[in-house]
C-alpha cells in the first residue's frame, strides 16, 4: 500500500520537473528572440549611422571645395 502512495508522488513529480522544464525553455526561447530582435535593431542602428558618417563626409568635402573655388575667386 506504501507503493501505492508513492507512485502518484514520483509521476506528479516527474510532471513537475517536465513543467519545469518546459517553462525555462520557453523563457530560454523568448530570450533569444529578444536578443535576434536586439542584434538587428543594432545592425540596422550602426548601418544607419554609418550611412550618416558617410552624408557628413561628402558635405564637408563639396563644402571644402566650394570653399577653396571662392578664395581662387577673390585672390
Amino acid at each position: 500500500m506504501a507503493t501505492l502512495l508513492r507512485m502518484p508522488k514520483l509521476e506528479s513529480r516527474k510532471q513537475e520537473e517536465a513543467d519545469y522544464t518546459a517553462r525555462w525553455l520557453q523563457l530560454a526561447d523568448a530570450a533569444l528572440s529578444a536578443t535576434e530582435k536586439a542584434v538587428k535593431a543594432l545592425e540596422i542602428a550602426r548601418e544607419e549611422q554609418e550611412h550618416i558618417r558617410r552624408e557628413i563626409k561628402r558635405k564637408l568635402a563639396n563644402y571644402n571645395k566650394l570653399k577653396r573655388r571662392r578664395i581662387r575667386k577673390v585672390g
